[in-house]
């Protein structure tokens, strides 16, 4: 029996890393020698998280990295770090290299955010990931070069690109259509957790002008907690206003939730075209986009690197940064096009069905099998933490 610890942000907590994590779980959970904790990352402490949660380390505390340590050596085979600067402690999230300084079991880590030019504390905790972790993942193509142009020297061998999972989709748009009352419309759809950084201004203006009868633009998704926490949801009334005075109330609707897993299969299941509108290209991973291409979505994207990785051979339409007249032309071309668009969501499908989660966990619980023996001696252990805090005294 494999027992595997992953620290993250989980469900109740509302973003694409949680989301992530839970469906790692779910899939690698298909093995039935397989069991998965979570060790959660929180800054108030107040979700009400499921028995799956083995212990929750308090954001801002270094006690609790520490005591989270101790307990995935004593109790753990492998560790698995789900990384993101932002939820952890400390500027940078500097915290999680308390954690993995007094780690011994083996550990893999997964980089959701690698930046072509980090600061220099951004760098050196990728440094310490790197060095302390058996193996490290990028989700994209894109993310490995950067790793390895940032860190001529390591070894190289650890990194490792496996693409982001999808869940399974049954493919049935005529049903998820008229469940949703959409069956008479074309269409196009983005979603994900709202912000000024996702470019949706740019996709509502898009639409001004186009002559699209029975066409609906779904905007799905509630506003970014740390977005909701600065600004309330000033941004969303901004977008609003927007295709009021662009005349569009007819055409883009606002989903205002945070959808269930099946929810979401259904809108990305009923949506013919799907529409990723970020303003800049330093993304190396879209779990909205990796979705929509799995639901054999035809996707029109910005050329963020992500997109230009994912969208490789077919599977999607790259249209120019800021340019609304383009985006505009895109669209209305797949629109018009039922043939282009056929072709499009046809070669999304084909790529979508290797992606899915029963496979991707899969090949996550086979490189952990291949990491090192597990060393989980307390006394060792003890020996190590007395040393480590001495050092960082």
């Amino acid at each position: 029996m494999k027992k595997i610890a992953i620290i993250s942000t989980c469900p109740p907590q509302e973003c694409g890393l949680a989301t992530f994590t839970k469906d790692l779980k779910g899939g690698m959970e298909l093995d039935p020698e397989v069991i998965v904790n979570i060790i959660a990352v929180s800054k108030f402490g107040k979700e009400e998280f499921d028995q799956s949660v083995r212990f929750v380390i308090d954001k801002e505390r270094l006690d609790s990295y520490i005591q989270a340590a101790r307990i995935i050596n004593e109790e753990y085979d492998y560790c698995i770090i789900q990384h993101e600067y932002g939820i952890f402690g400390g500027a940078d999230g500097i915290f999680i290299t308390q954690l993995i300084n007094n780690l011994t079991t083996p550990l893999l880590t997964i980089f959701h955010t690698i930046l072509q030019s980090p600061s220099l504390q951004q760098k050196e905790i990728m440094d310490k990931l790197l060095d302390k972790s058996q193996a490290v993942v990028s989700l994209s193509p894109k993310g490995s070069e950067l790793l390895i142009n940032l860190f001529p020297d390591k070894d190289h061998s650890k990194i490792k690109v496996i693409p982001h999972g999808v869940p399974q989709f049954d493919y049935n748009q005529g049903l998820a259509k008229y469940r949703l009352g959409l069956q008479n419309n074309f269409v196009l759809m983005t979603f994900g957790l709202i912000g000024r950084s996702k470019g949706l201004e740019y996709a509502i203006q898009s639409l001004a002008d186009l002559d699209l009868p029975n066409f609906k633009y779904l905007i799905v998704g509630k506003t970014h907690p740390n977005v909701l926490a600065h600004e309330g949801e000033s941004y969303r009334y901004e977008l609003q206003n927007l295709v009021s005075r662009l005349n569009l109330e007819d055409k883009v609707v606002f989903v205002d939730e945070f959808l269930t897993d099946e929810q979401l299969k259904e809108y990305l299941t009923a949506c013919d075209s799907y529409l990723s509108p970020y303003p800049h290209e330093q993304q190396i991973s879209s779990g909205t986009l990796s979705f929509a291409v799995g639901a054999g979505a035809a996707v029109i994207s910005t050329p963020y690197w992500h997109a230009k990785d994912l969208l490789k051979d077919d599977r999607g339409i790259i249209t120019p940064f800021n340019d609304i007249k383009a985006m505009g032309e895109n669209i209305k071309l797949l629109y018009r096009s039922r043939r282009l668009l056929a072709w499009h969501r046809f070669k999304a499908r084909s790529y979508g069905e290797q992606t899915t989660w029963n496979r991707i966990a899969k090949i996550y619980t086979d490189l952990l099998s291949n990491l090192a023996t597990p060393v989980r001696s307390l006394v060792d252990y003890e020996k190590y933490v007395s040393f480590d805090l001495k050092r960082e005294a």
